[in-house]
This record gives C-alpha cells, structure tokens and sequence, in this order.
C-alpha cells in the first residue's frame, strides 16, 4: 500500500518541513537540547527538560526522539490505539516551523501492519502542552510504515515481542558502572565472655489481637474500576515518575484522587500502568481526562 505524503514526511526526518505545513514566523524561545547524540546526554536531557521518560522512547533519530505514552489493546484483529509523542533534536525544525514537540493519536493493526494516523498537534516548547495547535488534520487513509522511520519503531514497539527500545539494560548498565561498590557490613562485635545470656523470651500465653481488616474501596469509590490512564511504561519506576509529574503539573485538576501503577501482562509483554484512581462515576474519570487532554496530556478511561 503506498503511503500518503503526510506519512512519508512524518517516516522520513528530511520531508518533515512538507508534513508541518501550517508553519508560521519562528520565535525566539529559550528551547533547551540534548548536549551531544548520545544515549545517556539524550536520556538526562528529556528527564531534566521534558515529560517524556526514557522507558517510554522508541526511536532516536537525527531529527526528534519519538516515544509511546499511552496504548490499550483493541482485540481482535490484533491492535492498539496510542497515543506517540515527539521531541525535536534538530533546531532547524523549531527555527522553519515554530514546534519543538508534537503528539500524535495513532491507530495500529498488527496483523496487517499498517497505521492510520490522527490529529498531529504542536508546541513551541518542550512541556507537551503549551499554546498547542493543529499542524496536520487526522488521515483516513490506512499506511504501510517503513520498518526503519520512527512511525514503524512504533508498531514494532506494539506488535513485535523482540523489540527492543533504544534506552532498554543501556541505562541500567551506566548507573551500574557509575555507582560506588557498597562498603562491607561492621562486623558485630562479640559479647564479652562473663557476660550473662539473655533467657530466651517465653511464648505469651494470650493470643495476639488481630490487626483490623484494611477497608475495602466502596463501589461508589472506585466507580466500577473506572480509572483514567495517563500512560504505561515496562520500567515501573517510569510510570511512578509519570505520575509524580502529573501530579506536579496538574495538582488542582487531580488533588483528591488517588495513583497507582497496576502491571498486566499484554501479549506476553509486563507493562505497568500509570492511574488516577479515586472516582465516584465513569463520567468523573471522563471530565478530568478532557481536562488533561486540553493540557496535553494523553489519557484514556480504563474500565
């Protein structure tokens, strides 16, 4: 299937000025960039300047690091509706289209391999959510993505067990090497030889009094198990620093409702969600994930 001109700017870095077309005058921001190319400067750069987490990233390109931030399986066929975001590493992007960053819905069927993209909305800065605006409207049109441009790292990321993303064991194996080895446990020291033994403690003789029971969420609480996802990760620690984020960004929007990491295992892969919990009706969940939306943050109800 041969792929429409929005897709092939989008897969290939050198057409993306043709895919931006709605570019107006550059600004003079103060945007921030990676300090080199390589993987530990871009991974401290997007966790110091941006909302993408490492974990979450599926390709690195010359001109922009390209992650998934939300995805929920679709069945059968076999598929995934996500949401991917993008951070500019090529100035020239920002200097000719006035955007550093860009989110993009997409719908990806594995069995067929092919993508339909959404809405591509824009930023001129880094945060994913200020002053956004549509650059490109959403393709009907079903494309096949080349294996090597960022848009197929993002269905091999989904559909392919053996995908392997750009910071996975490398990040894990830098920090090992930079760490200091543990210094030995202190040696306890031996109890003086005309020291009395302490007498072994006798068994009471009145059973323990039971630790009260933890409450169990109220139906009205939990809303059914309405949650929103504001994204998944295969570190846990990456979805518990999303939620720290959210938290930060949005803390009038969410104050009140609770956050956990639930794993799941999809197509044999361990993902860790990231949730707001805490609702007291699906359309509440509903309410607060617009709310995150208009403030660029990708969220969907999970039920």
């Amino acid at each position: 299937m041969e792929a429409s001109m929005p897709y092939r700017a989008f897969a290939t870095p050198v057409l993306f000025a043709a895919f931006l077309a709605s570019a107006g005058s550059a600004l003079a921001l103060d945007v921030s960039y990676p300090p080199s190319r390589a993987l530990g400067d871009i991974a401290a750069w997007l966790q110091r300047d941006t909302p993408i987490l490492p974990g979450q990233v599926v390709d690195v390109s010359p001109s922009a690091v390209t992650a998934i931030t939300a995805a929920q399986p679709t069945g059968q066929p076999r598929g995934f509706l996500a949401n991917i975001v993008s951070e500019a590493v090529d100035p020239q992007i920002l200097a000719h289209e006035d955007v550093a960053s860009w989110s993009i819905p997409v719908e990806v069927d594995c069995e067929k391999r092919i993508v339909r993209l959404g809405v591509m909305t824009g930023f001129h800065t880094r945060d994913l959510r200020t002053d956004p605006r549509t650059v490109r409207d959403a393709d009907d049109a079903w494309v096949n993505p080349v294996a090597s441009a960022p848009l197929g790292a993002v269905m091999r990321a989904l559909c392919d067990r053996d995908f392997r993303r750009p910071f996975d064991g490398r990040l894990k194996v830098a920090a090992a090497r930079s760490a200091p080895p543990p210094k030995p446990a202190p040696t306890p020291p031996a109890p003086a030889a005309d020291a009395p033994r302490t007498p072994a403690l006798r068994p009471t003789l009145t059973p323990a009094s039971p630790a009260p029971p933890k409450p169990k969420a109220t139906a009205a609480a939990s809303a059914g198990g309405a949650a929103v996802q504001i994204g998944a990760s295969p570190d846990a620690k990456d979805a518990e620093a999303l939620l720290a984020r959210l938290k930060t960004k949005f803390a009038t929007d969410v104050g009140g409702h609770g956050a956990e990491v639930v794993t799941a295992e999809v197509d044999g892969k361990t993902v860790h969600r990231a949730l707001i919990t805490g609702f007291v009706s699906a359309a509440e969940a509903s309410s607060l994930c617009e709310k995150l939306k208009a403030g660029g943050q990708a969220c969907f109800v999970r039920r």
